[in-house]
């Protein structure tokens, strides 16, 4: 039987029939999955498959029976919760009946240790055609369809999808978002993941007419560049959230180079998130008030945000967190102001954040945010701190009143403070669709994110260019890798790397590989003074750390002097000769590298070169292939970006030409996949042009006549 697509998961999602295995005990999770799925509302059929046929109790209505001839109908929807040693079984069973979705609850599979039995279970369900979420998952909801097969807390009806690795992280999204009355279209915990993933049910959400905003929990990507390329295609509709969990220290692989070394495993996945356009936040609180902003409020178009608020501390503590966010609280202007003071008490701050102060009421606040609606501010934060005697819904309504009815609606975020005496009050921005946030700072962090979604959804073309280039190498990745022309699994000799990156097209000052005594009359002959010698070991990686490197060698007797020194102290280390080049005087030094990532595979990097790199760890990265704006943007995130620019009077720099070196390097990483890192360090960008001082390349074993995209996962 044919696998389903993505395009088909409307039977998983808007089921007719669903098939319970496992027992229906009232302590058992058989029996939990029935009774959410009836005080849910499920319209469908559901029967209870077990050995003994045993009807759940309390709900005589559903057949049970001990396999799945007996059904009514056949299933659309297997739910499993069978211990582990019988849910293969199970899942053979669904395939000669026709089931083609299942949802296994069951643990005790590779989470435990016990990898053989999942395998066991993918390979039969991949055989018998019955696409799987889980195991060790805590289920699915539709709440469209009114589809609650989970054991997690049922979600309110609303328009952001949750796709989550971790069930115990979506019991808690749900359980907080209730309380706050946030609401959710679909709902999937996938587990361990054997089959249905990430990027088959981003595709899916991508069309989903009830689904307005997707927000992820991840700890690990079976296929980095696969769910970058699914992003990228959702991101540009929808607005996708994400939570990576795993961001330490301890998540670096080692690495021999400077480029390994600073492209850490969390500073790659940020470059995923800004080169897919995705939305990344720390943790459940912001995710949830992101998603509540995405899907309540209208966009936020600029970054001119006004603060009406009733106390100025609250109001204050907004201002800076808005501004920390790059939101630009920027003073009244004259016509806004006169309005205001048209209307508002004479003791009231008519600057911004605009002060009603505890007098506020119902009109001022209605009043002063219509006037600020109409001026030239994107979005507003409204702030009610209350006191007992302030009657917080008619505030609310005041609000409300502003916001509703406009022709060209900007976002109105509201924070009511604080425990019960606001509670009326927020229950009545709910109604209205005003959402509410705890603190004035939590809602400038949603305001900030809704402006980084309509600055990327707005898109550059360079955006769309990234997304073809990076689509057609990851299709064309057969036909476009090239081999090498030198061995894997070691330190590339300077010379051959030299030789190879020239033919790439890459800049190096004028240069002579010398391996004799007797070479060097007629290699430094027009090479000019003065000149660096390297030596050329493939024992010696950092060659500067060993004394491997002479600088400002005036003539050819200290040339000669030079290499006798080098043949002589390094004769045990493979002494192979030296590289002589012309020394490059000026310019500023710069890094730039590629490194092989296990989960998004070849990545660049740039950063502060020279021995600036480790001092300063001044980095940007970005997966390739990339196009040009994109490696202006990674220059643009430097701290060294002022000096390429000129600074303090300083020349400036060649941008461009530093720019198109970090793209000839991007398609480099694309055609040859078995280089496993790459570093020039320095580059010497100088005003026009630019020089590579050092390069060291290390290849990846045994990758020279295979493509390395197959990635393995990344905590």
């Amino acid at each position: 039987m044919a696998s389903p697509s993505s395009s088909g998961f409307e039977r998983l999602f808007e089921p007719k029939t669903i098939a319970v295995f496992g027992s229906v005990k009232r302590d058992k999770i058989g029996h939990q999955l029935i009774t959410q799925l009836s005080a849910g509302g499920f319209p469908g059929t559901i029967v209870a498959v077990n050995p003994n046929a045993e009807s759940p109790p309390g709900y005589p209505q559903i057949l049970g029976c001990s396999d799945l001839d007996q059904s009514p109908s056949s299933p659309d929807l297997a739910l499993v919760a069978v211990p582990a040693r019988f849910a293969e079984g199970v899942i053979r069973s669904c395939g000669e009946a026709g089931v083609p979705f299942a949802v296994v609850f069951t643990s005790g599979f590779s989470e435990t240790g016990n990898s053989e039995e999942e395998q066991r279970l993918k390979n039969t369900a991949k055989s018998c055609g019955v696409r799987l979420i889980g195991p060790n998952c805590a289920g699915i909801m539709d709440t469209g369809s009114r589809l609650y097969a989970s054991i997690e807390v049922r979600a309110l009806p609303g328009k952001t999808a949750f796709i989550t690795q971790s069930g115990a992280v979506g019991g808690a999204v749900l359980a907080l978002a209730k309380t706050r009355g946030i609401g959710f279209s679909k709902f999937v915990s996938y587990g361990n993941r054997v089959d249905i993933g990430e990027v088959e049910l981003l595709d899916y959400l991508d069309t989903d007419p009830g689904t307005e905003v997707i927000a992820l929990y991840l700890e690990s990507l079976q296929d980095g560049r696969a769910f970058m390329q699914a992003v990228r295609r959702v991101a540009s509709r929808k607005p996708v959230v994400i939570i990576k969990a795993g961001r330490s220290v301890s998540g670096l692989r080692a690495a021999s180079s400077h480029t390994g070394s600073l492209a850490g495993s969390d500073e790659i996945f940020a470059a995923m998130i800004r080169q897919s356009g995705a939305l990344r936040v720390p943790g459940i609180e912001e995710m949830l008030d992101l998603c509540h902003g995405l899907a309540a409020l209208p966009p936020m178009e600029g970054s001119r945000l006004a603060v009406v608020t009733n106390s100025g501390g609250p109001g204050i503590l907004t201002s800076d967190r808005a501004e920390e966010l790059g939101l630009q609280v920027m003073e009244s202007p004259g016509q806004l102001r006169q309005r205001l003071e048209s209307f508002l008490p004479a003791h009231c701050a008519f600057a911004n954040p605009i002060d009603l102060t505890v007098e506020g009421t119902r009109e001022g606040y209605r009043r002063t945010l219509q006037a600020v609606l109409d001026s030239e501010y994107d979005g507003v934060i409204a702030i009610n701190v209350a006191t007992p005697f302030l009657d917080s819904v008619d505030l609310a309504e005041g609000i409300a009143e502003a916001f509703a009815g406009r022709r060209q609606p900007k976002p109105v975020a509201a924070v009511f403070m604080a425990g019960e005496i606001v509670e009326q009050g927020i229950e009545t921005l709910k109604r209205k669709g005003i959402p509410s946030f705890p603190t004035g700072e939590r809602a400038a962090f949603v305001l900030s994110k809704m402006r980084e979604y309509s600055c990327r959804a707005a898109g550059p073309a360079d955006r769309e260019e990234d997304r073809q280039r990076s689509g057609e190498a990851d299709r064309g990745a057969e036909t476009q890798k090239a081999v090498l022309p030198f061995g894997s699994g070691a330190p590339v000799p300077e010379p051959d790397a030299v030789s190879f990156l020239e033919e790439q097209g890459f800049s190096f000052p004028a240069h002579r590989y010398v391996t004799a005594a007797a070479q060097i009359s007629e290699a430094v002959r027009g090479l000019g003074f003065p000149l660096v010698m390297k030596v050329v070991s493939p024992q010696i990686l950092h060659k500067s750390d060993v004394g491997g490197v002479r600088l400002n060698l005036g003539d050819e007797r200290q040339v000669e002097e030079a290499f006798a020194d080098m043949a002589r102290r390094f004769s045990a280390q493979e002494f192979r000769g030296v590289m002589i080049y012309r020394q490059v005087s000026g310019g500023l030094e710069v890094i730039a590298g590629i490194k092989q990532d296990p989960t998004f595979g070849p990545v660049v990097l740039a950063g502060a070169g020279g021995v600036l790199t480790e001092l300063l760890r001044d980095s940007a990265v970005r997966i390739a292939p990339f196009s040009r704006p994109e490696a202006q943007e990674m220059l643009s995130e430097l701290k060294i970006s002022r000096m390429l620019a000129g600074y303090r009077g300083s020349a400036a720099l060649d941008r461009e030409a530093l720019a198109e070196l970090l793209v000839r390097l991007s398609d480099l990483a694309i055609r040859y996949p078995a280089v496993g890192e790459l570093d020039f360090n320095p580059v010497f960008v100088q005003e026009s042009g630019l020089l590579i001082g050092d390069v060291r390349i290390i290849t990846e074993t045994g990758q020279d006549q295979e493509s390395s995209s197959s990635r393995a996962a990344l905590s």
